[in-house]
């Protein structure tokens, strides 16, 4: 078999984020520093000024942008405040298409213009676009070696054994989509499995954003400002804090947004009440929804945590916030999970006891291609309710990453009577062989394929 391109990540700037490294490929302390420089202004407001007197570049990926047709400019919202660029036919081209790449914009100050006593609009000259890069052929080459799932572990730094791909399944599955619909997932977990990291990573793997819950004006569209959210600009957000949604802060936030969310989630059709026409548009977003369960206790759920019935303690969860239905009936699958392991245990360590992934550019393309096959599957049932829409869709994209679960097991676990970690940590070897055939046979045609 083909050796596997492994790289360590060692953060030597504490500041920075997996994604940033993985990104921009910084693995080595001088790569990390001139990095740094660059990223720290667009998330320090101080700092955005300095650099501003500076002239300094300052490199970004935007939370949302708008343009403005009286100036003919291109405003990016970063959490240190606005810069604008001139809008040309090169970066309208990269805005219209940013929902399938990882981009991320370098610009020269030079110019500040106030709008108020404590805000500021920063201006400059477009110096560059980074765009991720892909390897294709060496993606192509691995697929046909490897299983997939266990590829994409490596992508992340684990171990593809049973435990951690019964872990991470929640968080991969909205990567994908599937007979025009996105996939959403709920994954509610003991500390310490690594959720927000590899949320990071896969930030830096695919067109994905990490947040937690976004008000409408941040998600959709800020009608006031005519300024776009992570809705249009990314393919899959991850909601971090899920769990904490009894504060009053995002609670309030929740039942702001709840309308607006179920629309989004339903058909990927992002529209405000409160806005202009100009601001509805249409793309399917994936949502893993993600969080600590409280206490490690999951007895609090009572009677729903008996009868292992995780859609009705999700429901339970959200009932004194909002009408919960809607929203537990359009996602696809939901853990609660108190397993005593940790990610320390199943993270892909080398000789020298450092993390190892696959190469950055290796895994975006498999992720890619990955993507595109999975739209090509047949849909297996006839759909006659929600959960069989969602049965079709887990189907879809397990297969395809040659996970074996059996039809009656995938049910149960959509319908919140199993859970991944129970089914896969369970030898079931019957029919894997035969499964992994199947499954392998249908990837392989289509690496086969002439693919552009």
């Amino acid at each position: 078999m083909s050796e596997l391109p492994f790289v360590t990540l060692r953060r030597y700037i504490r500041e920075l984020t997996d994604e940033e490294i993985i990104t921009f490929e910084a693995f080595d302390k001088e790569s990390q520093e001139k990095l740094y420089a660059k990223l720290l202004p667009c998330k320090d407001a101080l700092q955005l000024e300095h650099a501003y007197r500076n002239n300094a570049t300052v490199l970004f990926k935007p939370e949302s942008i708008r343009i403005s047709h009286k100036y003919n400019y291109l405003y990016f919202y970063t959490k240190a405040g606005q810069i604008g660029v001139q809008l040309d036919d090169e970066i309208l081209d990269t805005i219209v298409n940013i929902r399938s790449t990882n981009v991320y914009f370098e610009v020269q100050l030079n110019k500040k213009v106030p709008i108020s006593n404590t805000h500021a609009i920063y201006l400059g000259e477009l110096a560059g676009l980074y765009e991720a890069d892909y390897d294709f052929d060496k993606a192509k080459e691995l697929l046909k070696e490897y299983k997939p799932v266990d590829l994409l572990m490596y992508a992340i730094g684990f171990k593809p054994t049973p435990n951690a791909i019964a872990c991470k399944l929640a968080m991969i599955l909205p990567l994908f989509q599937f007979n025009n619909r996105a996939i959403h997932t709920v994954h509610l977990t003991s500390p310490r499995l690594g959720k927000s990291r590899t949320a990071q990573i896969l930030r830096g793997l695919a067109s994905a954003y990490v947040t937690p819950m976004p008000s409408p004006a941040k998600l959709i569209y800020d009608g006031a400002r005519g300024r776009y959210g992570l809705a249009y600009l990314y393919s899959t957000l991850y909601i971090d804090e899920f769990d904490k949604l009894q504060s009053t802060r995002l609670k309030d936030t929740f039942k702001d947004t709840y309308q607006v969310l179920l629309t989004g989630m339903s058909d990927g059709y992002w529209t405000r009440e409160v806005s202009s026409r100009a601001g509805d548009y249409y793309n399917l977003v994936g949502f893993c929804f993600m969080g600590n369960v409280e206490n490690m206790d999951l007895s609090q759920y009572g009677g729903a945590f008996e009868q292992r019935d995780t859609r009705k303690m999700l429901t339970d969860l959200l009932e004194d916030i909002v009408n919960p239905y809607p929203f537990v009936e359009r996602i696809a699958y939901i853990e609660f999970l108190n397993i005593d392991i940790q990610a320390y245990k199943m993270l892909n360590y080398n000789d020298n006891n450092e993390v190892m992934y696959l190469h950055p550019k290796v895994s975006r393309a498999i992720i890619k291609l990955l993507q595109d096959v999975v739209l090509q599957q047949n849909i297996k049932k006839q759909a006659e309710s929600e959960l069989d829409h969602h049965f079709n869709c887990l189907s879809a994209v397990l297969s395809i990453l040659q996970v074996n679960i059996e039809d009656a097991d995938l049910e149960e676990c959509i319908r919140g009577e199993n859970t991944f970690y129970s089914v896969l940590t369970t030898d079931n070897t019957d029919t894997e062989n035969e499964m992994e055939d199947v499954n392998e046979n249908t990837l392989n045609d289509f690496l086969n394929q002439q693919w552009v």
